[in-house]
């Protein structure tokens, strides 16, 4: 069973139409051919990717996920106690690239906590902040 796993995640993450496992994913395109004939697929239609991606696999929910840890990091922000997450079943395999690792080590702070110093400006690190403190997933999680 792990070893399907395993493969089906990499048909996925690879976009390799060529495995069977590829359709098992959630993934997208036309069915492979004994879908067609056993199954009687109809021939005109593929499998939508717009809504079917795996996990945080969907652009547009990974950028609602980003905005709001970032608006509840905002509105807590001078709560030690409270903490953000980002959390899916899968990490964003295809897309994570693009639209999760930029924020993950970004930090952010409030202007009021711009120090101004002998003609210097500094923002001490216990003022800053992660986008996300935590992405947890079933697999590669990020757990600071």
């Amino acid at each position: 069973m792990l070893k399907i796993w395993i493969e089906a995640k990499k048909a996925y993450a690879e976009k390799n139409r060529n495995s069977s496992l590829y359709y098992l994913a959630n993934a997208s395109g036309g069915p492979p051919k004994v879908a067609k004939m056993r199954d009687k697929w109809p021939q005109s239609e593929s499998i939508s990717d717009s809504k079917t991606s795996a996990g945080m696999d969907r652009t547009d929910d990974i950028k609602k996920g980003i905005y709001q840890v970032l608006k509840l990091g905002v509105l807590n922000k001078d709560k030690d106690n409270i903490e953000t997450a980002l959390i899916s079943n899968l990490p964003a395999y295809r897309h994570g690239k693009d639209y999760v690792d930029p924020f993950v080590d970004l930090l952010w702070t409030s202007e009021k906590n711009v120090v101004k110093e002998k003609g210097a400006e500094y923002i001490s690190r216990k003022d800053l902040r992660y986008f996300f403190d935590h992405l947890i997933t079933l697999d590669s999680p990020i757990l600071r």
